[in-house]
């Protein structure tokens, strides 16, 4: 068998991250060998997102630059393939435009990349498949972090959500398979471990709801800690914050994606429930975990959204007060229902708003993060920072924390004394290390 190299680039979501990996385990089982620089690949892999207009406009504009790298293709030159649910949602009308790209590869296809690159033939492959990647080895890129995805696709059709139409509808992997990687990567020294899917909260095998997942899963993982992505609202429930409360190593973090603060957007939104509904479980967590980190989504410039619907949302942050958030101005996407929706707001409407929430939302993550100066925390030394004589750590509530001048090996638990933030990034002194 011929010795093929591969280079990938990655945009887009922590589901896609975790592709890439999936993907290049299903290639190195294949024979394939990585390479750090595009011009000396024989293929060239794109793992595309969908979702926003600025990440497809991204990847297609990578694509383009790359086949314009080789205007006559010889044989030798490497393959473009392009993956993704930018892939999914064109398909053929992909080759079609791009003559430079060779293969359209959707997120249920990876098992067939190596047969596909290696025929060579021009084509787009974006069937929707009931299996999983359970059985693939992925080749993990984070350590000591890791994702296990408990589930693909979503049935929530949000109006302005492209996901249903790229990932498929809902399907859950075998608790036990779950369990079993888990397992694994807890024994070979991973210590953050992360479960991925588009609803996690909608997780179902047989009899297995999502807590009952989340408690065995803090079991398997012994020392490691536990985090989960994303969560809706609509089906983030009790249970599932009583067995974040009774497991010490589930990460005192939720990220619970709002989108509005006003119920008529909401509605336009297809969100599936009010303000009323998010703030009581808001209430419901702060008093079972008093120092849980909440962060949030949050898309601004909706059509319909009034400036009473804006100024709901304003108050909605400061009311709530999240330690973080993601902001967004609303971008359309073809083949949505939200996409021919009246009332289109203006464009610098749209930005102007989201000027105000960021500046709004960057005073509150501010005060928020400088509260905890002098403080005492627990973090996960997970690598290098930005500097040669910095190192990036985690705290359990997922806030990123630069030490100076040290030296711990990655996957080390140290308590730090935070000295100061700025923003979402916090500066801290080592105080003592835990042993595992």
């Amino acid at each position: 068998m011929i010795i093929m190299t591969y280079y990938m680039d990655v945009y887009g979501c922590q589901m896609n991250v975790h592709d890439s990996e999936i993907i290049a385990g299903i290639l190195e089982a294949d024979g394939f060998t990585n390479v750090d620089n595009p011009g000396s690949a024989d293929v060239i892999l794109l793992v595309s997102c969908a979702v926003r207009e600025h990440a497809e406009t991204r990847v297609l504009g990578r694509a383009s630059q790359l086949g314009g790298l080789w205007q006559n293709r010889k044989q030798g030159e490497p393959l473009i393939v392009l993956c993704g649910c930018v892939a999914q949602e064109h398909g053929q009308d992909l080759l079609d435009r791009f003559q430079n790209l060779d293969l359209v590869v959707g997120p249920d296809c990876y098992r067939d990349l190596p047969l596909l690159i290696r025929n060579s033939t021009r084509q787009a492959l974006v069937e929707f498949r009931k299996g999983d990647y359970t059985g693939i080895d992925p080749l993990r890129k984070r350590f000591p972090g890791a994702f296990v995805t408990i589930m693909r696709g979503c049935n929530n059709f949000c109006s302005y959500c492209i996901v249903p139409y790229v990932r498929g509808r809902e399907r859950s992997r075998s608790g036990d398979s779950i369990i079993k990687e888990i397992r694994d990567l807890s024994e070979k020294g991973y210590r953050e471990i992360t479960l991925l899917g588009q609803n996690v909260n909608s997780y179902r095998e047989l009899d297995t709801s999502f807590p009952e997942l989340l408690d065995m899963a803090s079991d398997a993982a012994g020392s490691a800690w536990i985090r989960f992505v994303t969560s809706h609202p609509r089906d983030f429930n009790r249970e599932t914050v009583e067995v974040m409360v009774s497991k010490d190593n589930i990460c005192n973090h939720l990220h619970l994606p709002v989108q509005s603060g006003s119920d008529g957007i909401l509605q336009r939104m297809n969100r599936g429930y009010t303000i009323a509904d998010y703030r009581e479980k808001i209430r419901m967590l702060r008093d079972s975990i008093p120092e849980i980190v909440l962060t949030t989504d949050i898309i601004t410039g909706f059509p319909g959204e009034s400036l009473d619907d804006f100024q709901r949302t304003v108050s909605l942050l400061d009311e709530i007060r999240y330690d973080n958030a993601f902001l967004f101005k609303y971008s359309e996407r073809t083949g949505t229902s939200a996409y021919d929706l009246a009332d289109v707001i203006p464009e610098h409407v749209r930005l102007e708003r989201l000027n105000y929430l960021q500046e709004f939302q960057r005073g509150i993550t501010l005060e928020k993060s400088g509260e905890l100066r002098n403080r005492i925390l627990n973090v996960l030394v997970t690598g290098s920072a930005k500097k040669p004589d910095q190192q990036a750590a985690r705290t359990r509530g997922n806030r990123m924390v630069i030490l100076q001048g040290t030296d711990y090996e990655p996957g080390t638990f140290v308590d730090v004394r935070i000295t100061r933030a700025d923003g979402w990034t916090h500066f801290g002194e080592p105080v003592g290390v835990e042993d595992i």
